[in-house]
């Protein structure tokens, strides 16, 4: 998407993120697209600015009305991905390994498995949060997904999926091996919090299934969780657990790089951020950028 990642960086700060709700929901948005998907400097160069991205979400939450409460949730999903990431460098921004890539990671250490299942279930309770503030600002019963003003709090959870699939996967992965080396009472904790973010999880990619926005723009497959979440306390189960599938159509990349580099650079013209027409940053399915403009 850029070159350098310093250039992402040196235009966010012209924008007005600070001073319009919109361009600050935008600006999340679109740091959770490049931190998945941006050259490999991104997530360091942007651990330097940790603490701005934190004033944002701390400037905005005393706004009264739901915008607020979004952008709050979304910093705090962004620097917990960044530190996240800092803790764990092997992972990359898009968080796909392979099994054997996730063996190394854990270098049969069951120490480096226990903290690293604890990273994992802090960074999905952000993502969480932050779908259920989006599904709680929207009139479900109205179909405003369809809406401008719908459709600018919904793409954000195209990521937010993308990031939450991904853990599920090897959080169940970890969880078994765990189980398989230390006592069950030892794992109550994690089996714990798993419960929890399980019983989420399904009910986030229900809610996002039933949206009319994600099947006719996106065209995207949400992953099927099983009914039941899974049994460590039984190795045999592992055998059954097949990884959820996730499906987004291909990026058209060229297009995508345009964009964003269109949207955050304001020397074109005055107002081009909130203002410009396009494809959208995934898909060039996806509704055009002004989508995202509507006011609140």
């Amino acid at each position: 998407m850029f070159a350098d990642s310093r250039t992402f960086w040196e235009r966010v700060q012209r924008l007005p993120v600070l001073g319009n709700r919109i361009v600050a929901w935008k600006f999340c948005f679109v740091l959770h697209r490049i931190l998945r998907e941006g050259c490999e400097s991104v997530i360091p160069e942007s651990l330097r600015h940790k603490e701005w991205i934190r004033n944002v979400g701390k400037l905005w939450c005393h706004l009264r009305e739901s915008y607020g409460k979004l952008i709050q949730q979304y910093t705090q999903l962004l620097i917990v991905k960044l530190d996240f990431h800092r803790r764990n460098p092997y992972f990359p921004g898009n968080l796909v390994v392979s099994q054997e890539d996730l063996h190394s990671i854990g270098g049969n250490d069951v120490q480096n498995y226990f903290e690293l299942a604890v990273d994992m279930f802090d960074y999905m309770d952000k993502i969480l949060a932050l779908q259920s503030a989006i599904f709680g600002s929207l009139d479900m019963s109205r179909s405003n997904s369809m809406t401008s003003c719908g459709q600018c709090r919904l793409a954000p959870l195209i990521p937010c999926i993308q990031d939450s699939s991904q853990l599920y996967d090897y959080c169940v992965k970890i969880l078994f091996k765990l189980h398989s080396e230390l006592p069950a009472d030892t794992l109550q904790g994690h089996r714990d919090r798993f419960s929890r973010q399980f019983k989420d999880l399904k009910k986030f990619y229900s809610l996002a299934t039933a949206v009319k926005y994600f099947r006719n723009f996106w065209t995207i497959s949400i992953p099927q969780l099983p009914e039941t979440e899974p049994e460590f306390l039984f190795q045999s189960e592992f055998l059954g657990f097949g990884t959820p599938v996730l499906r987004v159509p291909t990026t058209d990349r060229e297009q995508s790089e345009d964009h964003v580099t269109n949207l955050t650079d304001t020397s074109r013209r005055s107002g081009t951020f909130l203002n410009q027409e396009g494809a959208s940053l995934a898909s060039p399915s996806a509704p055009p950028l002004w989508l995202f403009d509507a006011p609140f």
